[in-house]
């Protein structure tokens, strides 16, 4: 009965939305009519994946389809010219690609039973104690973000330890935060270079722009003790909500003579050729996304990976990261995003007030769709502005991108965790939103002296 009342709910808010919409309601907060309409997509995206009314992934075409019937023709009304695939490029991007190449690396480890071995060799060296295997996992996994795509890292990792989080009960809670303890280490991770997340790389080449743009080594120094702060806040929110009943786990012996087969060794192989793509990015001109293409390509090629294998590969989490890239898309094309920032209270603010507000807003807008469409809607916005001492607006900017964790589509490592099917929406909703206000309140209070400490201007 509940179930069916909030499906009646979430059916009439959207509904409300859609005639708002039509008849150009929103008209009276001085939107235009591609930002109304953008902004009714916004509404009905936001409402059915927190509310999971339908399928998550149903959402993202939902939006997909809204975009391409309703906003498309308006906006070319107005006299834009605008491509037919505007829409439709981001479910095949560099994000998604990154996906797939991460998807096919995990299927291969596990069905080469290298996920398994390796999950023993972790548990081995942590004494079989649950609370401190998760935070080793929170660590290496962390540690990892800051130089791997954090998209990939929670792949690997994910391939890791869902069978050392399947060796438990059904009904232990631990099941849980092992496994959400991956994407909250990998979104945090990536705070910690320059390298480690793209609005990290956004901020940076802003700041490059303006001729203020911090070294590597001082990025370094501005983000690693906050990496170090939420992982501790992240594992204690953890074991608060998810700390389970079992006291240790045990896993099967198994001979490394039996796993590392020829063809294992090749797929480990290709794996590490894959990450040093991922890493070497910079020397060899390629997207992350063209790299993950390596597994694909090879692996199925070659026999390594079968047709039923690649029909057992999680499409809904591709299409559900599509959806909220393809927001992002809206939101920009439409004007909304402009829209939004001229409306916030920026007269006369100082740049700490500055920094608040737009690091809350990146990180609303993050909750929702991708970190790096936020980014780059929002930055722009900063470098306009008439400030003086811009680089901590921009890192904080940066940060709040980041940390935004609350839902599946919050972030790519969020959408691979979700796609274990180990937790719903709302067991994420908990200990992600509070992480997010977690760490947003730490890189305005802490993190801002920090920042003035080390000497960032």
């Amino acid at each position: 009965m509940s179930n069916n009342l909030n499906k009646m709910i979430v059916s009439v808010l959207i509904a409300g939305y859609m005639l708002c919409g039509i008849f150009g309601i929103f008209s009276a907060f001085g939107m235009e009519k591609p930002e109304q309409i953008a902004f009714v997509i916004l509404l009905v995206g936001a409402t059915l994946w927190i509310s999971e009314a339908v399928p998550l992934f149903v959402t993202s075409l939902i939006i997909l389809f809204l975009a391409k019937v309703w906003l498309l023709d308006v906006i070319r009304e107005s006299g834009t010219k605008i491509s037919d695939t505007v829409f439709l490029a981001p479910f095949f991007s560099n994000i998604i690609l990154l996906f797939l190449g991460g998807f096919v690396l995990s299927s291969a480890l596990h069905k080469y039973r290298i996920d398994e071995d390796i999950a023993h060799r972790i548990i081995s060296k942590t004494g079989h104690s649950i609370p401190l295997l998760i935070a080793g996992i929170m660590a290496i996994t962390a540690f990892l973000s800051m130089w791997l795509s954090n998209t990939a890292t929670t792949a690997m990792m994910l391939a890791l330890c869902v069978p050392i989080a399947n060796k438990l009960p059904g009904d232990d809670k631990y099941r849980k935060a092992i496994v959400l303890a991956i994407p909250f280490a990998a979104n945090v991770g990536g705070l910690g270079t320059p390298i480690g997340t793209p609005p990290n790389a956004i901020a940076i080449q802003y700041m490059q722009n303006a001729g203020i743009a911090p070294s590597f080594g001082m990025w370094m120094l501005l983000g690693i003790p906050a990496v170090i702060i939420m992982l501790v806040i992240l594992w204690s929110i953890l074991m608060f909500f998810y700390r389970g009943t079992a006291k240790s786990i045990e896993l099967k012996e198994t001979s490394a003579e039996s796993v590392y087969t020829p063809k294992a060794k090749f797929v480990i192989g290709i794996t590490l050729l894959t990450v040093t793509g991922w890493m070497t990015g910079p020397l060899h001109g390629h997207s992350s996304g063209t790299v993950a293409l390596i597994p694909v390509l090879v692996l199925f090629g070659l026999g390594f990976l079968t047709v039923r294998d690649l029909r057992l590969l999680s499409w809904d989490v591709l299409l559900l990261m599509g959806g909220g890239l393809c927001l992002g898309k809206i939101i920009a094309t439409a004007g909304l995003a402009d829209w939004l920032i001229i409306r916030l209270p920026l007269q006369d603010a100082s740049p700490y007030m500055l920094a608040v507000i737009f690091g809350i807003v990146a990180c609303v807008m993050s909750s929702m769709m991708s970190n790096t469409a936020t980014a780059n809607l929002i930055m722009p916005i900063i470098i306009g502005l008439s400030v003086t001492n811009m680089s901590p607006i921009l890192v904080g900017t940066a940060f709040s991108c980041s940390i935004a964790m609350a839902l599946p589509v919050s972030t790519p490592p969020n959408a691979l965790a979700f796609s274990t099917e180990q937790f719903n929406v709302k067991e994420l909703l908990k200990p992600g939103l509070i992480g997010t206000l977690a760490g947003l309140i730490l890189t305005f209070t802490a993190g801002w002296w920090w920042w003035k400490f080390v000497g960032l201007n």
